[in-house]
């Protein structure tokens, strides 16, 4: 059974009888959801300043409410940014883009999205090296969307403390305690890695046309490399950071005298 593209996306499953889109079409979209990806951007880096602020005031409650909105968030730049890639110019072909779209899940559409543009470069299944590429990208597929996916779906269902099983029947112990630990910092290497994934397909698919040939390589070691140095980042050093900050540059008091500087 394939998902639901119309509540993934907000656009209609695609029909090749019914639709078929040229490449200028196909740049135009691009053009568009870029601007959607921007915005949406915007809105992360504020919500991410909101969470600093109620972290320096110790207001767990905020912290909880705009963690969460920021965990919706990613998933819907997330969605927005799979559109703007799978649209990009020089990239893949319309059938390809009907193809990925029209696969079970949103995490097999990014794996054979990783899968067609491999295939641009080299065919991965008889050579060892991009096999192991392509492997270490859907593991971090798996991990970096599926997984905040799954987490995304309880809590745009209601199940912001409480995790429920599929059936409704009972607590998911296991997705409730994702719950629970969601934090900004998880937040942010989400957020970072998806900014890697999206850089590492665009250079496959127009390596090609553009001699972006070994770029994604580049990237794909960066990618490794920040992965690693981001092991060892936790809340409580943040929180440390933000009060550190706080002393350094304290919040000057208002004053309405008229000799106030």
């Amino acid at each position: 059974m394939r998902y639901n593209f119309v509540e993934m996306t907000g656009s209609s499953p695609v029909s090749p009888s019914k639709i078929i889109m040229d490449n200028q079409e196909i740049y135009d979209l691009y053009v568009l959801q870029s601007k959607n990806v921007r915005r949406l951007k915007q809105v992360q880096k504020s919500l991410i300043k909101d969470i600093n602020f109620y972290m320096q005031k110790n207001d767990s409650f905020q912290v909880e409410i705009k963690t969460k909105l920021l965990a919706l968030l990613y998933c819907t730049i997330s969605e927005a940014q799979f559109i703007q890639i799978l649209h990009t110019p020089s990239g893949f072909s319309y059938t390809e883009i009907t193809q990925i779209k029209n696969q079970r899940s949103i995490t097999e559409s990014w794996k054979l999205m990783i899968d067609l543009a491999m295939g641009k470069v080299g065919n991965w299944q008889d050579n060892d090296d991009l096999s192991s590429r392509r492997n270490k990208l859907h593991e971090i597929i798996k991990t970096y969307i599926e997984e905040p996916h799954g987490i995304r779906n309880k809590i745009a269902h209601g199940q912001w403390i409480h995790a429920l099983n599929s059936n409704n029947t009972k607590e998911n112990e296991e997705i409730t305690q994702k719950i629970s630990n969601l934090n900004v910092i998880d937040l942010t290497i989400w957020s970072e890695v998806h900014q890697y994934l999206a850089l590492i397909i665009r250079d496959l698919v127009q390596s090609p046309q553009i001699g972006h040939h070994n770029n994604y390589w580049v990237n794909l070691v960066d990618l490794e490399q920040y992965l690693e140095e981001s092991k060892d980042w936790t809340i409580e050093k943040r929180k440390e950071r933000l009060k550190k900050k706080k002393k350094q540059h304290p919040t000057k008091p208002i004053c309405k005298r008229a000799d106030c500087d």
